[in-house]
């Protein structure tokens, strides 16, 4: 190769301990990115691991009796790791670093699949917060996050202490012997950490040292059946017939009614990044959900790093933000899918500076936890702080230095966020403030979208770097104290917590210059219906007399009163595609007999109540069996119709339905609801069949009628047809 320069690493000497190592591995990455060619790069990496591999840096091995996840049995040092090259992953799974490096491992085992027995990955789980160091909120993590490899829970970080480890995520590999070889150091070393352990299996295959025997790796994917059908279910939102749920492990958003009933199923159920139709949309570990009249919802798709729209009427799903790839960018500007986000985790809507009140919410805001800030999409062109103005599909960051504090300032650019996971817009001070859960901070700040001020509400420390001031406490600001706290929902005053860590729901109130929070819910209970378990979600009932929790380790919907703080399972009924109201059973294309009816205009303005009054007329002799499952469902065409379930149970000879008819100026206004039924009924001939029926009933405005009347019935005739048996 003739003359070139010294490829050694930069060190006066080799590092005695894995503090020294770090330091060293520092060193290393400055040389590699000084070398261009690929060769030199490799033959640096080789003489470090050779400087390694003859002055041995001591290690230590798991601590026995630690419980193990993915084995069969624990893992040791000598027995297990011997013979191959490890990758040790220091993290805890609260940490949006820690999950934004699982990918790169995971991409590291589809390189060299552990059954080749060259390389191996283990997961030590060195918790932050005391709730992380119990075994079985591990286990759901594990699951939750598609880790295959084992994972020992080192709740008491013996490990971690012992060898100096500073940080999460820590990502330590080790030679054939056991022996400490790279250090890196939080997120972004996917290319790094590959060639690392691609020169080092280069390396110890040609000495002969790697073993190929394979360890008892036994990945589950084993979760407890529920009554729910939920998996991991992230946030929970409104819409004007019911509630959206993310049902993040199962990768898919639900639409359903205020009864339960799921009303539309959102993506395939699997994990993927495709637009496209209901059935054929894909996402990854979906959180944030909100509604946008009339017909829109929006996603925050954390692990495509992506915001997703939905149109529910075109049953469509399109990407608005991100590129299905983690970005670095920390101040954006570009439009839509051009500009790539890091880890979106819960939504808000609210207006741009410009926009009036009594138009729609034109901006998206964003809890960007991967990179500590506040995102914005702009839904059209607006005007925001300082005189800045941004055109529709701008996606930009509107707060947040992007370093991990608790640093609250009057410049909304100089703030420090850590992990912002939930949001909740409130406008009962006389202008909008977004309040935030702030997870690792263990906090709820507030933003003044008319100043851009940022502001303590409580929970933390006065030290802006302190990101260990959690526990579990009321009090009032400071003093009161929350652990990883995940969403918030605020309701006139009252800003309600889910309190995640601590497994409580709690409620914040103004108290003269500072805010009180009071633990509302939660914690020990005699049911297992009034226990949560890190509940990642919440909102507000339409009427604001209870929330909705997303009781994510529980895999489950809860309903919280909030005149006696009673917590109820909000059971789900999950149906088949062929019962769905938004299946071809209930398309308006199909043949279905049409009932129109002309809506008055109210004299006091408001809405009109409707009932629907379903009649059964049935051949002679025939009879309907009350033992099979009778019912009917809804669908609406329109975006003035609010229904309070889509589908239920017919209820003999006479099934009355109530939907809501919003008033509405346009005269020429006009909605559809569709109505089928299906029934069971009994020949005298002793056969029993099944048959369907469907009504389209149309409502109409009328400008030259005016009424008076709140309630309107609406006769529907319900004559099934009967083939001759």
């Amino acid at each position: 190769m003739g003359d070139q320069e010294d490829l050694s690493p930069i060190n006066e000497g080799p590092a005695q301990n894995v503090g020294e190592l770090t330091q060293v591995c520092f060193d290393l990455a400055t040389k590699l990115e000084e070398l261009s060619d690929q060769n030199d790069k490799i033959e640096c990496i080789r003489a470090h691991i050779q400087t390694y591999s003859e002055n041995k840096i001591p290690m230590i091995d798991f601590e026995s009796g630690l419980e193990w996840f993915n084995v069969s049995q624990p893992l040791s040092l000598k027995g297990d790791l011997v013979g191959r090259v490890s990758v040790l992953d220091f993290f805890t799974y609260c940490c949006i670093n820690c999950l934004h490096v699982l990918p790169h491992l995971e991409a590291l085992e589809q390189c060299h699949p552990p059954d080749s027995g060259q390389v191996l990955v283990v997961g030590v789980h060195s918790a932050k917060f005391e709730n992380e160091r119990v075994s079985s909120n591990i286990a759901a993590a594990v699951t939750r996050y598609h880790i295959q490899h084992p994972v020992v829970n080192d709740a008491r970080a013996r490990m971690w202490t012992a060898l100096g480890i500073s940080c999460w995520p820590t990502l330590l590999i080790l030679g054939p012997c056991g022996n400490p070889l790279f250090v890196l150091l939080g997120e972004g070393h996917r290319e790094r950490l590959q060639l690392y352990v691609n020169t080092a299996v280069t390396h110890y295959s040609a000495q002969g040292l790697l073993t190929r025997t394979p360890v008892p790796v036994s990945p589950s994917s084993h979760v407890a059946a529920t009554r729910s059908g939920l998996l991991f279910p992230g946030k929970v939102a409104t819409h004007p017939n019911g509630i959206i749920i993310s049902d993040s492990g199962h990768n898919r958003v639900l639409l359903v009614d205020s009864q339960g009933n799921v009303m539309k199923v959102i993506g395939s159920g699997k994990r993927g990044y495709a637009d496209g139709s209901f059935t054929s949309a894909s996402f990854s570990n979906p959180q944030g959900v909100v509604y946008h009249h009339p017909d829109t919802i929006f996603i925050a798709d954390t692990d495509n790093h992506a915001i997703r729209q939905v149109d529910i009427l075109a049953e469509t799903v399109t990407t608005v933000a991100g590129t299905g790839q983690q970005g670095t960018d920390l101040e954006g500007g570009n439009i839509g899918g051009a500009q790539a986000i890091s880890s979106p985790w819960d939504l808000c809507l609210a207006r741009s500076v410009n926009q009036p009140q009594d138009q729609a919410e034109n901006l998206l805001l964003v809890a960007m936890a991967g990179c500590h800030q506040i995102w914005g999409i702009f839904l059209s062109d607006g005007q925001w702080l300082k005189g800045s103005s941004y055109k529709k599909g701008t996606v930009v960051r509107l707060a947040g230095s992007g370093a991990e504090e608790n640093r609250n300032t009057s410049y909304p650019l100089r703030a420090g966020f850590a992990q912002p996971s939930g949001l909740a817009l409130s406008t009962y001070s006389g202008h909008p403030e977004l309040f935030i859960a702030d997870a690792e901070s263990s906090t709820v700040r507030k933003i003044s979208l008319k100043d851009g001020a940022v502001k303590a509400v409580v929970g933390g420390a006065r030290d802006p770097m302190d990101l260990f001031a959690y526990g579990d406490c009321d009090g009032s600001g400071v003093d009161a104290k929350l652990q990883h706290p995940l969403a918030v929902a605020c309701i006139d005053q009252a800003v309600y917590v889910a309190d995640s860590y601590n497994h409580k729901i709690k409620v914040v109130h103004p108290l003269g210059k500072t805010y009180t929070v009071t633990t509302v819910a939660g914690g020990a209970s005699d049911t297992s219906e009034s226990e949560l378990n890190e509940p990642g979600g919440i909102c507000a009932s339409s009427d604001g007399s209870c929330l909705y929790i997303a009781d994510t380790n529980n895999h489950a919907i809860k309903l919280l009163n909030l005149q006696n703080h009673t917590i109820s399972l909000f059971e789900l009924h999950l149906v088949d595609e062929s019962d769905s109201p938004s299946q071809d059973l209930l398309n308006d294309n199909s043949e279905a007999a049409q009932v129109t009816i002309t809506v008055p205009v109210r004299e006091e303005g408001g809405d009109t109540w409707v009932v629907l009054r379903l009649t059964l007329h049935l051949p002679d002799g025939a009879t309907l069996n009350t033992e099979a499952p009778n019912k009917w469902t809804l669908a609406t065409r329109g975006t003035n119709i609010n229904i309070s379930a889509s589908q239920g149970r017919l209820q003999g000879e006479t099934t009355e339905i109530s939907l809501a008819l919003q008033s509405n100026d346009n005269c020429d206004m006009e909605s559809k609801v569709t109505v089928c039924c299906t029934l069971f009924v009994c020949l005298t001939s002793g056969v029993c069949v099944s048959t369907t029926t469907k009504h389209c009933v149309i409502f109409r405005n009328s400008e030259s009628q005016v009424s008076d009347e709140k309630e309107i019935y609406v006769d529907v005739k319900v004559e099934p047809h009967i083939p001759n048996l």
